[in-house]
């Protein structure tokens, strides 16, 4: 996929912070019952109703301010998640069942609708005949302007959730990004490592009970690799998966330029090379089959003859020369590096042409 021209990036969507209904109703009241009284002017300090309404209208005044500055808080978390790479927008829409532009549009018409109660409001109590009258029409004012968060309340609650998650997330964007998929124990985290140890940005972050790990190797002058690895994503058939999963996986359609796939042939692999080449097809079934890197792991410890059969069978189900690597020692490392520094350079170069 083409680089994104977005700019928000994880670490920064942690300074936007998303208010509860509980911790907004408790703000409104503690600023109310605070709020300074207005002294009324000379002529109608003998009359009540007057100094009533000056009262109900700061205490109006103060929630409203509360509340718009609350619904704006939201507004501009939402505005943040809406400019991020298409990858953390999925998993934002996994969480949430939301899409981040639904939301942002019905966030910015409650805060009309919230400037509409309040000026509404005011009307009705400065119009008002008897205190009854001004208290009914405050009342109903106010109920409204909070009933705009109390009918969200859970669902502020899931996105307040899902923006905590993402900003704790690694930046996984890059001008080549690369996943590395596999069964578990083919040493995709020890191919990660061994490639990314100049520049090592490495570390488990948790999303929807999964984790995704990122390294990045830089090119100079050309720019940044990425790459990830995703246990518990793309190591399972699909019949495995539940529905999280799978659209978790789903979102990596939006991430990846670069599929590098591990095989593991050694004689004492974890899973047959029948059950890796069926989750290899389960995999380019979910991610397509362009742009697809395929690399035997633990050649060091992987008997010749064995070797050879198992990637003339790779060579064949996958239509793809396999590369030999052992990222445990390193062997093939240089080429597979090669590999993908030019297809960062391709990439470049396609797209000043």
């Amino acid at each position: 996929m083409k680089k994104s021209e977005q700019t928000i990036t994880p670490d920064k969507l942690k300074k936007y912070w998303i208010p509860l209904y509980e911790d907004i109703y408790r703000r409104v009241d503690s600023r109310m019952r605070s709020t300074p009284i207005p002294t009324p002017p000379l002529r109608t300090r003998k009359n009540t109703l007057p100094q009533f309404k000056n009262t109900i209208l700061a205490k109006l005044g103060t929630a409203y301010t509360v509340l718009n500055s609350d619904m704006e808080k939201i507004v501009k978390a939402l505005e943040a998640v809406n400019k991020m790479h298409n990858f953390y927008k999925e998993l934002f829409i996994i969480k949430t069942g939301r899409r981040p532009a639904d939301l942002l549009s019905r966030y910015r018409a409650k805060k009309r609708i919230l400037n509409r109660i309040y000026r509404d409001t005011r009307t009705g109590i400065k119009s008002s005949l008897t205190g009854g009258e001004a208290k009914r029409a405050f009342r109903g004012g106010l109920g409204r302007m909070l009933s705009l968060f109390k009918r969200d309340r859970a669902l502020l609650e899931v996105i307040k959730e899902a923006i905590k998650e993402i900003s704790g997330m690694p930046d996984v964007t890059g001008d080549l990004v690369v996943i590395i998929a596999g069964m578990p124990q083919v040493g995709k985290s020890t191919l990660l490592k061994k490639l990314t140890r100049a520049e090592p940005e490495i570390s488990p972050y948790p999303f929807t009970t999964k984790t995704i790990i990122a390294g990045h190797i830089e090119v100079k002058p050309y720019g940044k690799i990425t790459l990830i690895d995703t246990p518990g994503l793309l190591d399972r058939p699909i019949d495995k998966r539940n529905e999280i999963e799978m659209k978790a996986v789903l979102a990596l359609k939006h991430l990846s330029d670069i599929l590098l796939y591990l095989f593991d042939t050694n004689p004492n692999t974890y899973y047959s090379l029948g059950e890796q080449l069926a989750v290899y097809r389960d995999v380019i079934n979910i991610i397509g089959s362009d742009n697809i890197i395929v690399a035997i792991n633990k050649i060091d410890i992987t008997p010749e003859d064995i070797l050879e059969e198992a990637r003339k069978k790779i060579a064949n189900v996958t239509g793809r020369e396999p590369l030999l690597i052992s990222a445990d020692k390193g062997y093939g490392l240089g080429k597979l590096l090669e590999v993908l520094e030019n297809k960062l350079i391709e990439k470049i170069r396609s797209h000043l042409s």
